[in-house]
């Protein structure tokens, strides 16, 4: 590996380090607090149990970047500086933390949206999706690059999905009542899917981490990500077709909590359809023999 190409990259990581010890923090607190404030009256009322959660899952978030950029700061810098092998991967796996979770907590399924704030946390998506992509164009080259480029950046894509149906599927059930589960197929199907997103979302993270290895391990791991994302994702949206999230962009919300044009979200807005989608194109991408032979050997 050039040794220019190694400096930058060490360079790459500690900035982001950086940026997730002594900046993040300050934007996921304000955000969230914006958040939950809109929630509580202004801090004065009790959370409900979707603030609660949203807040539950939004700083467990901000502690994992926290711990990812530790790592990035004080070992994987170390780990270019010395042309470890290991720094590629870890680096990579730290970085996805990244986009992962701020699409999430950034976004609260539209409450910015709705009230036409930015939300601050959202530079953690950009900052870490650029230092990410970086980090792959510095280390490989020519078809390599694109071998590891393209199926690298879709599964940071479902992970983003993967991240806010976990979180969307104990709301659903736990806001909705465990009883009303039982009998409501709309209610009782978020169930089914909520384990399935959580898994998925953990083999992806290894699936990131042993493609940018090239093993074939990494290949496989890819392959279950997709397809159990479209298994959970579709089964979600033909069970929920009045409830699925949609994206029907800001002229859908109105002023306050009410959402207008949004319940009933088609195979085009309803995000649930798309995040199955993603799930499908991943398998096809890795599918593809020039993708496939970048990390499976035919005996």
């Amino acid at each position: 590996m050039n040794e220019t190409n190694r400096k930058i990259q060490a360079l790459i990581v500690a900035a982001v380090g950086l940026f997730l010890l002594f900046i993040n923090p300050k934007l996921v607190t304000g955000n969230t607090n914006m958040f939950l404030k809109g929630m509580t009256e202004g801090a004065t009322a009790p959370m409900n149990p979707v603030a609660s959660l949203r807040s539950t899952v939004s700083f467990g978030w901000l502690g994992v970047t926290v711990y990812a950029g530790i790592v990035l700061l004080f070992a994987v810098v170390y780990g270019f500086l010395k042309n470890k092998d290991w720094a590629f991967p870890v680096a990579l796996v730290s970085l996805a933390t990244l986009p992962i979770g701020s699409f999430y907590v950034s976004s609260f399924a539209g409450y910015m949206v709705r009230k036409k704030v930015f939300a601050p946390s959202f530079y953690a998506f950009v900052i870490g999706l650029i230092a990410f992509w970086a980090l792959i164009i510095l280390e490989k080259k020519g078809k390599e690059m694109w071998g590891l480029f393209v199926p690298l950046t879709l599964l940071g894509m479902v992970g983003t999905q993967a991240f806010a149906f976990s979180e969307h599927g104990l709301r659903g059930v736990y806001q909705g009542g465990k009883t009303e589960a039982i009998v409501d197929p709309s209610i009782g199907i978020l169930r089914f899917s909520q384990p399935i997103m959580v898994l998925v979302l953990i083999t992806l993270f290894f699936s990131i981490y042993y493609l940018a290895q090239k093993k074939e391990i990494g290949w496989w791991l890819g392959l279950f990500s997709g397809g159990a994302m479209a298994v959970a994702a579709y089964s979600v949206h033909f069970a929920r077709p009045k409830a699925s999230f949609s994206l029907s962009g800001t002229d859908a919300f109105a002023p306050g909590k009410a959402v207008v044009g949004a319940g009933t979200p088609s195979i085009f807005t309803s995000v649930y359809f798309l995040g199955g989608t993603l799930g499908v194109l991943l398998v096809v991408v890795l599918l593809i023999p020039f993708f496939k032979n970048q990390f499976v050997t035919e005996d």
